[in-house]
C-alpha cells in the first residue's frame, strides 16, 4: 500500500485545506477544533491552526471484557460508555460485568485530561461549531464515544474529520454528526498505520506540547497552509 501522507501534520494541512474550504464565510471564528488524543491532536492542530480556532483535545479510553481483554466499548468525557451489545452478547456478558473496568478507565480517563489541558478546563461548546479531529476513522467505538462525548457538551454543530476513514464506520457516524469531512474513505481500514509513511506514537508529553501551540484566538483564518 502507497502512503497518501507523510505523517499527521501533512494529513493535518490537507484536511486544513478541505475545512477551510467548507468552513469560508460560515464558520470560522465560531468553531473549536478538537483532537482526540493521542494522534489525532497532531493533525487537529493544523486544522486550528489554519481556521485560526481554539484548540482542545478528547480522550478516548476502550472498555475491554473481563478476563480476556476482548475490546467491548470506550468511553470518553463523563458521557456513559458506547459499548458493542453483539461482541458482549457473543462473550456471554453484560454491562454489571464491564462497571469495574468502567470506572478504572474513567479515572484515567480524567488523569489524561488533567495533562494534557494542564489543569485548564475543557473549552466550552455551547453555541459554537466543534470540528472532532482524528487521525482515522476506524471501525471501532473510540470515535462513536468522541462524539458522544462532544455532543453532550451542546455545540450548535458537530463537524468529524479525519484523514482517512472505514466506509462501514462513515456510514453509521453521519448519522450521528452534522457533517463528516474525510479526505480518503474507503472499505476495511483496521487501522491508520498503512496510509501514513510516519506513524509512530504520539507520546502524552508530546501532546502536551502540541496544545501548547494552538493559535492565538484572534489571529484571523488562513486556508491556504502549504
Amino acid at each position: 500500500m502507497t502512503a497518501l501522507f507523510v505523517n499527521r501534520s501533512d494529513a493535518g494541512r490537507r484536511l486544513a485545506r478541505r475545512a477551510g474550504e467548507r468552513f469560508r464565510g460560515r464558520a470560522g471564528e465560531a468553531a473549536v477544533v478538537v483532537g482526540l488524543a493521542p494522534g489525532g491532536v497532531a493533525v487537529a492542530l493544523e486544522v486550528a491552526r489554519a481556521l485560526a480556532a481554539p484548540l482542545d483535545v478528547v480522550v478516548a479510553r476502550p472498555v475491554t471484557a473481563p478476563g480476556n481483554g476482548t475490546p467491548v466499548g470506550a468511553l470518553a468525557g463523563e458521557e456513559p460508555p458506547v459499548l458493542d451489545r453483539r461482541a458482549m452478547r457473543g462473550l456471554g456478558i453484560g454491562e454489571e460485568d464491564v462497571a469495574a473496568e468502567v470506572l478504572r478507565q474513567r479515572v484515567e480517563l480524567h488523569r489524561l485530561e488533567k495533562l494534557y489541558r494542564d489543569h485548564r478546563p475543557p473549552l466550552p461548546l455551547e453555541g459554537r461549531t466543534a470540528v472532532l479531529v482524528t487521525d482515522g476513522v476506524l471501525f471501532g467505538p473510540a470515535v462513536h464515544a468522541a462524539v458522544h462525548a462532544l455532543r453532550g457538551r451542546g455545540p450548535d454543530r458537530l463537524v468529524l474529520a479525519a484523514p482517512v476513514c472505514d466506509a462501514r464506520s462513515a456510514v453509521a457516524l453521519r448519522r450521528t454528526v452534522d457533517e463528516l469531512l474525510c479526505l480518503h474513505e474507503t472499505r476495511y481500514v483496521h487501522a491508520a498505520g498503512p496510509w501514513y509513511g510516519d506513524f509512530r506514537d504520539v507520546t502524552d508529553r508530546e501532546v502536551v506540547d502540541l496544545l501548547r501551540l494552538r493559535p492565538p484566538a484572534d489571529r484571523p483564518p488562513s486556508y491556504s497552509q502549504p
